[in-house]
C-alpha cells in the first residue's frame, strides 16, 4: 500500500484539530501545538488513512514508533492500524507504538484483542493538578512553596505580564541568554528549538504565556494552551534561579492570570530525570495519565 507520511507544518494545523476534536484527550501529546514544536526532535510525519489521523516519529537514528490512530471511536480503528503497520515492516522498522493511554488501550484492545502486549513507560506519565491548588496554595503540603513565593515578594519588585508582542522577543532573548555557559546536551538543544518555534508561533498555535519582569527584563516565563475544555497544557516553564522562588511565583501567577477558569492543569511528564520528578510530585497532582508502549504480542 502507498501511504505518503509529511511533514507538520503550521497549515496542517486544521485538519490535525480535526481529529484531535473527535476525543477528549487529557495526555500532552495529543495536541497540534506540541506536536508542531517537537515535530524535529521527533522526526514527526502524519497521513489521514480512512478518516484516521496517524502519527509516527523517530527519536535519534532508530528509535522508530507509531502514535495511536486517532479517530471516531466506532471507526476502523484495526484496519488503521494494519495499514500503518504493513507501511512500517516494508520500511524494515520495528512495530513499537507510543503513548497507549488506559482509554485508547480499551479501544485498541475492543479492536483487535489480544494483538498486542503492553508495557509501563511511567517516565512519560503526565501530572495532572487542580488549578485551584497551584493558584491558592493551601494547606500545610504546600507550605515550603508559599514559603518560596514570600521571600520572593520580600526581595524582588516585579510585574507580572502577559506574553504578547511587546515581550516576545524578550523571552526568546531570555531563553538564550538562560542557554549560555551550559553544557548543550541532546534534549536541551531539543528544548531551546522548541521554544524558538513557540515563541516565533505564537498567535498562529494560539499559545498563552505569562512572564515575570524583574529589575527591568523577563526573568521567567511560562507557556501553555488549552488541551481539552477542561484542561489546561503547560508547554514550559522557565525561571533565571538567580531570582529565588522564581519557578514558584511563575507556577502560580500563570495558573492565576491564564488558567484560573479551568478545572485542571497537564504540566507534562518528567523523562525519568529525578529532580524533576520530585519538582512536579511537589505539587501534589491528583491524577498521572498513565502511558504504555504497545508491542505485537506474537514477536
Amino acid at each position: 500500500m502507498n501511504i505518503d507520511f509529511k511533514e507538520i507544518e503550521l497549515s496542517d494545523k486544521p485538519v490535525i484539530d480535526h481529529y484531535l476534536s473527535m476525543g477528549h484527550y487529557e495526555n500532552s501529546e495529543f495536541s497540534f501545538s506540541n506536536m508542531f514544536i517537537w515535530r524535529y526532535a521527533f522526526n514527526l510525519r502524519f497521513t489521514v488513512i480512512d478518516d484516521f489521523l496517524c502519527v509516527i516519529g523517530r527519536l535519534g537514528d532508530s528509535f522508530h514508533f507509531i502514535f495511536p490512530p486517532l479517530g471516531k471511536d466506532d471507526g476502523p480503528l484495526d484496519q488503521v492500524f494494519h495499514k500503518v503497520m504493513e507501511y512500517y515492516k516494508a520500511q524494515g522498522f520495528p512495530i513499537i507504538v507510543k503513548c497507549v493511554t488506559n482509554p485508547m488501550r480499551k479501544l485498541i484492545d475492543e479492536a483487535m484483542p489480544g494483538f498486542f502486549r503492553y508495557e509501563r513507560d511511567r517516565n512519560n506519565d503526565d501530572y495532572i493538578y487542580r488549578t485551584y491548588d497551584l493558584v491558592n496554595l493551601e494547606g500545610r503540603k504546600y507550605h515550603r512553596k508559599r514559603n518560596h513565593i514570600n521571600k520572593f515578594l520580600k526581595n524582588y519588585e516585579y510585574t507580572y505580564e502577559n506574553i504578547d508582542d511587546s515581550n516576545i522577543e524578550e523571552c526568546i532573548k531570555a531563553e538564550i541568554e538562560w542557554m549560555e555557559g551550559k553544557e548543550i546536551t541532546q534534549s536541551l538543544q531539543d528544548e531551546k528549538i522548541a521554544i524558538m518555534e513557540a515563541l516565533n508561533n505564537f498567535h498562529k498555535l494560539g499559545l498563552k504565556g505569562g512572564a515575570l519582569r524583574i529589575d527591568g527584563k523577563i526573568q521567567a516565563f511560562s507557556i501553555g494552551d488549552l488541551l481539552n475544555p477542561e484542561m489546561a497544557l503547560i508547554h514550559f516553564e522557565k525561571a533565571n534561579t538567580d531570582y529565588h522562588g522564581s519557578y514558584a511565583m511563575i507556577n502560580q501567577q500563570f495558573a492565576k492570570n491564564c488558567w484560573e477558569h479551568i478545572p485542571y492543569i497537564n504540566r507534562e511528564e518528567d523523562m525519568g530525570i529525578p529532580g524533576l520528578r520530585k519538582a512536579k510530585m511537589s505539587y501534589y497532582p491528583v491524577k498521572m495519565i498513565e502511558k504504555y508502549t504497545a508491542y505485537p504480542a506474537k514477536e
